[in-house]
């Protein structure tokens, strides 16, 4: 994916970011069929199995709500819906499995970053946490999301508020239709069980903050550094090597002025990573360090050498104009269809 030797070009660069960009888009619009199936080459164990456990979770927690919601639905035995949910393909028909793969992925790269992390990088992050001030408010509000995403034994979680708007929408839908499958073998009148169903889903979406997830409480936070003046590189080389991932996009989608999704989502590679930090301008030492550490912390142990790769990364770091990372990175902000368009007829694609 990246260039070896002693330079790569600045084209090459955006273009070894632009390939990671295509390869993670293929690899989430595939992760409902392949967690839905036997192992594969493309999943690890250990993702597939956190991965599951969290698809898990969020089938039962939305059945919960739905059986809450409406005394028709709450029949049977709770917790037997997944089962009849992947077997139904119903998992791969939604953004439910690229979702759990994600937060598991996020969940890994964090552990990884701070077993990385010397003691001496971490102290920036500490500016995330303020005992009183101006920002204890916003820091209070990331710290209860980020202990709403871990369990006690220190395993992810993936709360339903963090799950997109759209995502959510599918899995209510969706389990609603396995609730009121199981009614209707049991002889329910069906337009009365489908109106039922559907009050339910309303008052179960209507009861969720979406104001309570990881993304607004963070983007809150690193508005305030930002407009504070405070944002600076110190605070994300310290908040990655504290292994605050989702903090760290925050940031760096404020630095760049592009959504949080967008941001979280470089950061599943080191050569969209380099460009993200590129286009915030990032002093190239403390760029250098990080991209040190997220190409270790993504490594699985197989392929190029992480750090021959950021080798290669931080020579092109500097001959790659901010501009020209801006540019590149503001991509991210246009629809996905309209992006793909352009880049086919660039001849690319991104």
């Amino acid at each position: 994916m990246t260039q070896t030797g002693s330079t790569m070009p600045t084209v090459a660069l955006l273009a070894a970011a632009h390939e990671a960009e295509a390869l993670l888009g293929d690899r989430v619009a595939a992760a409902g069929v392949e967690l839905s199936r036997p192992p594969s080459f493309g999943i690890d164990d250990e993702t597939r199995a956190r991965s599951g456990l969290l698809i898990r979770a969020a089938i039962y927690t939305a059945e919960l709500a739905l059986r809450a919601a409406e005394p028709a639905l709450d029949t049977g035995t709770p917790g037997l819906l997944a089962d009849r949910f992947v077997s139904a393909g119903l998992l791969a028909r939604s953004g439910l499995a690229a979702a759990a793969l994600l937060r598991a992925e996020e969940h890994r790269l964090a552990a990884a970053l701070v077993r990385g992390a010397s003691e001496a990088e971490g102290p920036g992050a500490h500016r995330l946490d303020p005992i009183g001030g101006e920002f204890a408010s916003e820091s209070f509000a990331v710290r209860a999301a980020e202990a709403a995403r871990t369990e006690r034994t220190g395993d992810p979680l993936l709360p339903l508020h963090d799950l997109s708007a759209e995502d959510r929408h599918a899995l209510f839908w969706q389990v609603a239709a396995c609730l009121a499958d199981r009614v209707l073998a049991e002889g329910e009148s069906e337009d009365a069980l489908h109106r039922t169903a559907a009050a339910a889903v309303a008052r179960a979406l209507a009861a969720i903050d979406e104001g309570e997830g990881i993304a607004p409480a963070a983007m809150r936070l690193a508005h305030s550094l930002f407009t504070a003046g405070e944002l600076d590189d110190s605070l994300l080389a310290g908040t990655l090597a504290a292994g605050r991932v989702a903090s760290l996009a925050a940031l760096l989608a404020v630095r760049a002025g592009i959504g949080f999704d967008d941001a979280r989502a470089m950061l599943t590679d080191p050569a969209r990573f380099a460009v993200l930090l590129r286009a915030c301008d990032v002093e190239r030492g403390i760029a250098a360090a990080m991209i040190l550490a997220l190409a270790l912390g993504l490594d699985r142990g197989f392929g190029v050498d992480p750090a021959e790769t950021a080798a290669t990364l931080v020579e092109a770091y500097i001959d790659l104009p901010v501009d020209a990372a801006r540019a590149a990175v503001r991509r991210t902000r246009l629809d996905l269809h309209y992006r793909d368009a352009l880049a086919a007829l660039a001849g690319r694609r991104c």
